[in-house]
């Protein structure tokens, strides 16, 4: 159900993080992938595209070829107090995470073929709010509803549309996040991380490779009748 022998894969965000884990999962799983980001050098073998540019998406997608899946994991965070961001800095996570969604998925409607598939990253954030996340949540919130919106266009084509709502992922990005959360709490690195911990039922953070293998199944055949769904992949922690 997993051999995706004769597929090929678009997938953004691939420098690191989740996409860089999907990027592998696809791979070894047989399909021929190609991986974008938005600053990465050439002999990575990564094509270096801006997801919130239509012709670098376009560009993209052309050197991709006849791609059967789309696995969109570029996005950018924020942590701040609303009283404390500006219109612009507000506006430049809405850019990247929902707009950039948006023609990624604009120009993977318009290629892919029947029992295609498009995998959206929305993010625990965007199934519920939190202090300090409003422009991340606004952002997230919203992949979630579009996607959902763009699920039931295309489903008389057969493409199918779903997204991924990772909770606490061993990232690069998470390092970022807990030494903001930490400086905006007052408290040590250690603290926060053990804050965080204690809030996941299954007592760790995931590993990318656990998102990507979530990603993988979506747009496999075992997933033929999954459309328009978010499925959480938090450890427990909404639960």
């Amino acid at each position: 159900m997993t051999d995706f022998d004769g597929r090929r894969v678009l997938v953004t965000g691939a420098a690191s993080g989740i996409g860089a884990a999907c990027l592998e999962a696809f791979r070894a799983h047989g399909a021929h992938v190609v991986g974008v980001d938005r600053s990465v050098d050439e002999a990575t073998g990564l094509v270096v595209c801006d997801v919130t540019s239509e012709e670098e998406v376009r560009a993209a997608f052309d050197r991709a070829g006849s791609v059967t899946d789309v696995v969109h994991c570029a996005g950018v965070l924020a942590i701040g107090d609303v009283v404390d961001t500006s219109p612009a800095e507000f506006a430049a996570v809405i850019d990247v995470n929902l707009v950039g969604s948006f023609v990624v998925a604009r120009e993977a409607a318009r290629r892919l073929p029947t029992a295609g598939s498009l995998t959206l990253l929305s993010s625990q954030a965007g199934r519920t709010g939190g202090g300090g996340w409003s422009a991340y949540c606004a952002s997230k919130f919203g992949v979630i509803g579009f996607g959902e919106s763009l699920a039931q266009e295309l489903a008389p084509s057969g493409i199918r549309v779903n997204m991924v709502c990772p909770g606490t992922v061993a990232t690069p990005m998470l390092d970022d996040v807990l030494a903001i959360a930490a400086q905006r709490r007052g408290v040590t690195l250690e603290e926060i991380r053990a804050r965080y911990l204690d809030g996941v039922p299954l007592g760790r953070f995931a590993d990318p490779a656990e998102i990507a293998g979530v990603c993988v199944m979506l747009a496999s055949p075992a997933s033929s009748y999954i459309t328009g769904a978010s499925i959480v992949v938090d450890g427990g922690e909404l639960s």
